[in-house]
């Protein structure tokens, strides 16, 4: 058995009819080839970048399972034949899941620390308000082209 992470994209009208059923739909294929749900969760309605199969909006499942590795491309297959699941993605993790939820975890909160950190920072302005312009001279640019 390996560790896998699954994006599903998700009906909108078919969820919002009854998220339940569209959710277990997923698990269910998922447990049907073997898998075994370690964390599922569920990311509200969101735009999609492109039309997907006619819908412009869609809803994010994400899966942690482990399953092993042969029924993949089997499930894989599956989910193209059901209607509620536009899009599927799966990858295979490279550590056991509870050792990557922790190091998603870590890094999403230093780069929180980082963005609140450079929240009081203040961009110095050049002359009429304008952002002051790097040395050229520093990197080589107008006098290598001058030169």
């Amino acid at each position: 058995m390996y560790p896998y992470e699954g994006m599903f994209l998700l009906d909108p009208a078919a969820h919002t009819a009854d998220p339940e059923a569209v959710e277990k739909t997923v698990t269910s294929l998922i447990e049907k080839h073997g898998g075994k749900i370690k964390q599922a969760n569920c990311w509200e309605e969101r735009r999609l970048a492109y039309e997907i199969q006619g819908h412009r909006r869609g809803i994010y499942l994400l899966v942690y399972f482990e399953m092993p590795g042969d029924n993949v491309d089997a499930m894989r297959r599956e989910t193209r034949i059901i209607e509620n699941i536009l899009r599927q993605l799966v990858i295979r993790l490279k550590w056991d899941i509870a050792t990557y939820l922790e190091k998603s975890k870590l890094y999403l909160e230093k780069v929180h620390e980082d963005q609140e950190g450079r929240r009081g920072e203040r961009v110095p302005e050049g002359p009429a308000g304008t952002t002051p312009r790097p040395d050229v001279r520093a990197t080589g640019g107008e006098e290598a082209a001058a030169g």
